[in-house]
């Protein structure tokens, strides 16, 4: 899944502080100050004031003038790792290795994060030509199966932002076409040559907990059956949200 961002203008100064904390852990080197203000559209003296706050708490360091994370984020970073872990990968893997194992492709359990989707666990088709997606991969929440099944089951608040930060009315029809539906099926949307189908994995209260998505060569799924796909992924979704409840 490739790395994309949705530009939105933090209008609080946590907001402010959490989108600079984000240009900090995006940033390909090393950074600094003013160019983290520039990039974040704030005068270099909120920033300094801002970051300053976030190195106190261990959030940031700052070397020779460059800014990196600090040492409280990896603390944290492996606390929620465990946590996702535990609710909601260990239920779903033996699920999804038997779906992969059905359908002969890679199968992907995804969760929202902020605007984008999120890799939290994959299962890699045997096959010698597969797809493979790295752990905490993101891309857009609004693009290709993975993304738009979490899209289309946020609350309507989460949903209305992600709409507003898109502006594209198409987008509306389509999440309400997939959530009517119970699930997606698209081709190219991120990566040329793939499909994929997805479905929600939600909770009994029907709050979206997850998405599950099945992806390979466009050609090698549309021969085996995207009607069948579909039917396989919702069946798999279905039982990692009872694997979940369960526990």
């Amino acid at each position: 899944m490739a790395d994309s961002t949705i530009p939105t203008a933090p209008v609080g100064p946590i907001e402010r502080a959490v989108d600079l904390l984000a240009r900090v852990a995006q940033a390909p080197g090393e950074t600094t100050v003013a160019e983290l203000a520039s990039e974040a559209g704030l005068p270099t003296s909120t920033a300094y004031r801002l970051l300053s706050t976030l190195g106190r708490h261990g959030l940031v360091q700052r070397d020779a003038g460059t800014v990196s994370l600090g040492t409280l984020v990896v603390v944290l970073g492996r606390a929620a790792e465990a946590r996702l872990r535990e609710a909601l990968v260990a239920p779903a893997e033996p699920i999804m290795e038997a779906l992969s194992r059905e359908r002969g492709e890679t199968v992907i359990l995804t969760a929202p994060c902020a605007l984008e989707a999120i890799v939290l666990h994959t299962v890699e088709s045997e096959q010698p030509v597969r797809l493979s997606y790295a752990a905490f991969g993101r891309a857009p929440m609004h693009l290709g199966a993975s993304g738009k099944v979490l899209a289309a089951f946020l609350d309507e608040e989460e949903r209305e932002r992600l709409l507003a930060a898109v502006g594209d009315p198409a987008l509306r029809r389509a999440l309400d076409a997939i959530r009517e539906r119970g699930s997606v099926a698209t081709t190219g949307e991120i990566d040329p040559g793939v499909s994929a189908v997805a479905a929600p994995v939600l909770d009994p209260r029907g709050r979206l907990l997850a998405g599950l998505s099945l992806a390979g060569p466009s050609g090698r799924l549309a021969a085996a059956g995207l009607a069948e796909a579909q039917a396989a992924v919702c069946a798999a979704a279905r039982a990692v949200a009872t694997a979940i409840e369960s526990r």
